[in-house]
């Protein structure tokens, strides 16, 4: 896919789904914006990327649930790099606990670092897309936007309400800014092999890890996880031009998890 002449903005860039998906990006020729929490992990993905590919990548280090991140992304798309044409919100964190394990300290940290930073981040790219008459943005869901997903036999309660919420704001944008030029949609994965489910200490220990592997693909039919870079194809297509008549869908990229 060919991203000649774009800017893009990736949150949680510098790692897992968002490092294969800006990857995938500089690749095709945009230029990025790399918003991670952790300096070490924007600074290094925006140097390899650069590196690799040629492109320009700034890396922005911030909490994204926070007006002042998503105000300094977006400026740093337009300023510096002379435009926005794609917004990735790859940022998320997980939690398990059933309801009655939540603190609402909890609540408000997974809500904010998965959905709040979304409609922040959202909110100040849209004007800038809609002067132009184009942009695309897409979000990170998953197969918890459509159902109750459990993990390490306990419910993954917050995170489902987080990412059933990230189906529900995409399809409100895209609806309402169709008109503005702006596709949203959002990808929809499975399980994943990053640190966010396999730390690297796990990842050193062969039987752990295959153990881990193992659990996390039981009720896929496909029965394995996903490589990150498999689920920053889809983003990367519902980011392009080839995705032109595509708005407001939820894609499952899930090795058929939902189909059972």
């Amino acid at each position: 896919m060919r991203f000649e002449n774009k800017t893009a903005i990736v949150t949680g860039g510098g790692s897992g789904i968002g490092r294969a998906t800006a990857e995938r990006l500089a690749r095709g020729g945009a230029n990025l914006v790399i918003a991670d929490i952790d300096a070490g992990r924007a600074n290094q993905a925006a140097e390899a990327l650069k590196a690799a590919y040629g492109v320009r990548a700034v890396p922005v280090v911030g909490d994204v649930s926070q007006e002042a991140t998503a105000a300094s992304l977006v400026g740093t798309a337009t300023d510096d790099l002379g435009g926005l044409d794609i917004l990735i919100n790859a940022a998320g964190i997980h939690h398990t606990g059933d309801i009655d394990e939540v603190s609402l300290e909890d609540w408000n940290r997974v809500i904010a670092t998965n959905l709040t930073s979304m409609f922040l981040i959202s909110r100040a790219a849209i004007p800038a897309m809609a002067r132009q008459k184009s942009g695309s943005i897409v979000n990170l869901g998953s197969v918890s936007s459509f159902i109750g997903q459990e993990m390490q036999g306990k419910s993954s309660f917050v995170y489902n309400v987080t990412k059933a919420g990230v189906r529900q704001l995409t399809t409100s944008l895209a609806t309402r800014h169709a008109v503005d030029g702006i596709r949203v949609n959002c990808v929809c994965p499975g399980a994943v092999r990053t640190r966010m489910s396999l730390s690297e200490e796990h990842e050193a220990i062969p039987p752990v890890r295959d153990a881990i592997l193992a659990a996390m693909a039981e009720g896929h039919p496909m029965a394995r996880v996903a490589d990150p870079d498999e689920i920053a194809a889809a983003i990367a297509f519902l980011a392009s031009d080839d995705a032109s008549f595509i708005t407001g869908t939820a894609m499952p990229v899930d090795g058929g998890y939902l189909a059972r």
